[in-house]
């Protein structure tokens, strides 16, 4: 026994001190001198109070009056030791009351070792633990309140989570659209588009944007925008996250635009040929007076006549020119209304 007595005394991870019944250490081992020899060069009498933190002082304090009560039973105390001016190390300790040859109190023996590394990596796993939950509040909040529909789909198209918008969209509640596919709200005249768009969010880990249409729980059809990226869980399964804007107003802009570039269009045509009809004639009737002997006053008047009227025929050219190109018009704002709503 006294070997075993001898091998914790030597230890180089376990601190061994002994306290009288007034507090002061009677003995430390060589580790626990050799690591707290900063607070003093002997630490033997000093006051065993004053190499613990102030604010374990209660709690120390209370693990020898559980020792008083109950000798010769080990009870644990995890105490701070003053380090530097804003620091202190850890420990973790038993104490013993021991008890002389008459079964008297005599002496306080503690056994304990650093635990400082484990705390930090528990304030590290609890700082890390408020950094998620904020994230994850934040998350929530992003998700939640974003004016556009967010999904999140698993590969098969099946709904895992969705945002408010979205169901306001698609008028479904959430338990009704989590038990979907994206291909339930899908019509058939898309499903083509849609497996392109597959193939692409597997080769790239993206899709979109690009245009579709949802099926509304009551039945009638939505124009929609999409565009979406592929995402690995924490559990290591891929999952593809989608934005979903309703582009049903887009859709009314660029109607009522093409239906006013429609009317402009035959107005442009239609007032083109009533008015290029008697442009011609003057023009006719212009060159007939050119080939026929004039006084030189008349000849001039003849000129700026045929002057005007040619001015006038490019003018009618023109404006048909421009009538035929608000055909490209159209196409080319229903492409920057799609890339402004992506």
């Amino acid at each position: 026994m006294s070997k075993v007595v001898d091998a914790i005394k030597n230890s180089n991870y376990l601190y061994v001190v002994k306290i009288d019944l007034e507090g002061f250490i009677t003995y430390v081992s060589p580790h626990f001198q050799k690591r707290f020899e900063y607070l003093n060069k002997s630490l033997v009498g000093v006051f065993s109070m004053d190499t613990i933190y102030a604010e374990d002082h209660p709690k120390c304090a209370e693990t020898v009056q559980l020792c008083l009560s109950q000798p010769e039973k080990p009870f644990p105390v995890i105490l701070r030791k003053p380090y530097s001016t804003n620091s202190f190390l850890w420990t973790q300790w038993e104490f013993t009351l021991l008890l002389d040859a008459n079964h008297e109190p005599h002496e306080i023996l503690c056994i304990g070792h650093d635990i400082t590394h484990v705390e930090e990596l528990n304030e590290q796993t609890v700082s890390i633990n408020a950094m998620l939950l904020e994230n994850q509040t934040k998350y929530s909040n992003i998700f939640e309140l974003s004016p556009v529909g967010i999904a999140v789909n698993s590969m098969d198209g099946q709904y895992l989570e969705v945002n408010t918008a979205l169901l306001q969209m698609t008028g479904y509640s959430k338990e009704e659209l989590l038990s979907l596919s994206y291909w339930d709200l899908t019509p058939v005249s898309f499903e083509e588009q849609e497996q392109e768009q597959i193939r692409n969010l597997h080769n790239s880990g993206s899709y979109g944007p690009y245009e579709k249409e949802y099926i509304h729980k009551n039945g009638h059809t939505i124009p929609i925008l999409l565009h979406g990226r592929l995402v690995i869980d924490k559990h290591g399964k891929p999952r593809i996250w989608s934005i979903i804007q309703d582009i049903s107003k887009v859709k009314e802009r660029e109607q009522i635009i093409i239906d006013q570039n429609s009317k402009l269009k035959d107005i442009a045509y239609t007032q083109s040929h009533v008015i290029r009809h008697p442009v011609a004639n003057i023009l006719g009737a212009v060159d007939l007076l050119e080939n026929e002997v004039i006084p030189p006053s008349i000849q001039l008047l003849v000129e700026m006549l045929k002057i005007s009227a040619q001015q006038l025929d490019d003018i009618i050219r023109q404006t048909v020119l421009k009538s035929r190109a608000l055909e490209t018009n159209e196409e080319e704002i229903s492409r920057l209304h799609t890339r402004d709503s992506a």
